[in-house]
């Protein structure tokens, strides 16, 4: 489940990314009240299997029951995942639109999760989840080659961040004027490793890469998603060196 909010006093507008039918918002009639149809499913971080029935007059289905089928469990537990957990969900939520792209991104946000909620890094799992979605979701930045010429990457010379072009480029197709960020040879070559890998595969980053590379993939999803991703903030000040933490 992505989220939920409150509709009159005992019914739930309900947001759920699902295998088979992509994104799917619905109305839970008396949600708030009901322990049969709707028991412990209708919070972050559980598994369920949803039943609903298409309205013909509105966008919003009819969640008629849905049922517990797993938890992942250290998310109620640890506020750190909480925090890196919810912004799986938000990014999902804001990246994915409609029915669209329903078994690539449901697989990929389980896996996150799932990696997640066994202990694997949070920071590199995280990075390989936002280069993943972009990709699923049309927006794959050019990480391995510049986007300009079609160069691979030579030796240590920084690559620059174009995000008007989506992607990196090389010192010679930086156009006069043009606003970029300079990346780091080791950095770009540790996004294209993460972009290409299984998440899986994410562990083992050198944290400074990883600092680096949060700044890169943070610019190349506010270029795509419009305001602020809100549980990007609770999982910076949630962070043991960070300067507002809330520990």
């Amino acid at each position: 489940m992505l989220r939920t909010r409150p509709y009159g006093e005992s019914d739930r507008i309900v947001t759920l990314i699902t295998e088979q039918h992509g994104k799917v918002t619905g109305i839970a009639k008396g949600a708030k009240n009901s322990r049969r149809r709707f028991a412990g499913t209708l919070e972050p971080f559980v598994l369920i299997r949803a039943v609903f029935r298409q309205r013909a007059t509105s966008d919003l289905v009819f969640l008629l029951r849905c049922e517990l089928v797993g938890t992942l469990r250290a998310f109620t537990r640890d506020l750190d995942l909480f925090a890196a957990g919810s912004y799986v969900l938000e990014l999902t939520d804001r990246m994915v639109f409609g029915r669209e792209s329903g078994r690539e991104i449901y697989g990929l946000g389980l896996d996150a999760l799932t990696l997640l909620d066994a202990g694997a890094p949070t920071d590199a799992v995280l990075r390989a989840f936002e280069l993943h979605l972009l990709a699923a979701s049309g927006y794959a930045p050019a990480l391995d080659r510049c986007r300009a010429c079609g160069r691979a990457a030579d030796g240590e010379d920084p690559r620059y961040l174009a995000l008007e072009r989506g992607g990196l480029v090389c010192r010679r197709c930086v156009r006069a004027g043009e606003p970029v960020r300079p990346v780091a040879a080791a950095t770009a070559r540790e996004l294209a490793r993460l972009a290409h890998s299984p998440l899986a595969a994410a562990a083992g980053t050198d944290a400074a890469i990883l600092r680096e590379a949060a700044a890169v993939t943070a610019q190349l999803i506010a270029a795509v998603t419009s305001g602020p991703v809100h549980s990007l903030g609770l999982l910076e000040r949630t962070r043991v060196d960070s300067p507002a933490g809330v520990r």
